[in-house]
């Protein structure tokens, strides 16, 4: 059962805005003491304080759909992010850049957060492109023979799954494997990256073997 535009346009609609902008705000600040409980080496708390900016996130979201905040045409919504979201380029490298030229040792190591964030964006959109166009590949086959079941295609997540256990394959002794993430999508590497050339990258986000951090 649907819950889009459950309170859009009663009495209820105001009450219901405030509190996805109260839950948005929520999911701010839980993933801000999340950061700095990273910095401050809580990495228990971090993940805690993570885990419930995720939920405060849903909630917004929730509440969002509730009042039919966004339009129900719902590719038209995932287009309009995805051209936002591939054209981080232009508008964050000019930030960057001011940033660091602040010149202290936090604002340096802000644009190297920020560096990262803008390369995760122009991710975000390649994901978006390519669930687009899944999308449309599959409506143009039922269209043209009712027939035709749509093809799932593998989901990011599943690829990365896949890539990993043909990995695993390939590794005798489990207890001293090494696992490498991605810092931008998430990619898990079984195995060291030394093993791996130098122009190695990664097989979903196509980074460099510099955004990898060993796995704890």
């Amino acid at each position: 059962m649907s819950i889009y535009g459950a309170t859009a346009g009663t009495e209820l609609e105001d009450i219901i805005r405030k509190s996805e902008e109260g839950e948005a705000n929520g999911a701010v600040i839980y993933q801000a003491l999340a950061l700095m409980a990273r910095e401050l080496g809580l990495a228990e708390e971090a993940q805690i304080f993570s885990e419930i900016a995720n939920m405060e996130s849903h909630h917004s979201g929730f509440y969002a759909v509730m009042n039919a905040k966004y339009p129900q045409a719902f590719w038209d919504v995932v287009r309009s992010i995805q051209q936002a979201e591939e054209n981080a380029d232009s508008r964050m490298p000019q930030t960057i850049e001011k940033v660091r030229a602040l010149g202290t040792p936090e604002a340096l190591a802000a644009a190297e957060g920020m560096e990262l964030i803008c390369a995760q964006e122009r991710y975000h959109g390649e994901i978006l492109k390519q669930l687009i166009a899944r999308h449309e590949r599959e409506q143009n086959a039922c269209e043209q023979s009712s027939n035709v079941r749509s093809v799932n295609s593998s989901s990011m997540e599943n690829s990365s799954m896949e890539n990993t256990n043909e990995q695993q394959k390939l590794v005798s002794n489990e207890s001293e494997v090494k696992v490498y993430v991605c810092k931008v999508c998430g990619y898990e590497h079984i195995g060291s990256l030394d093993d791996e050339p130098d122009d190695y990258v990664c097989p979903l986000c196509h980074k460099g073997k510099e955004y990898f951090v060993e796995k704890e």
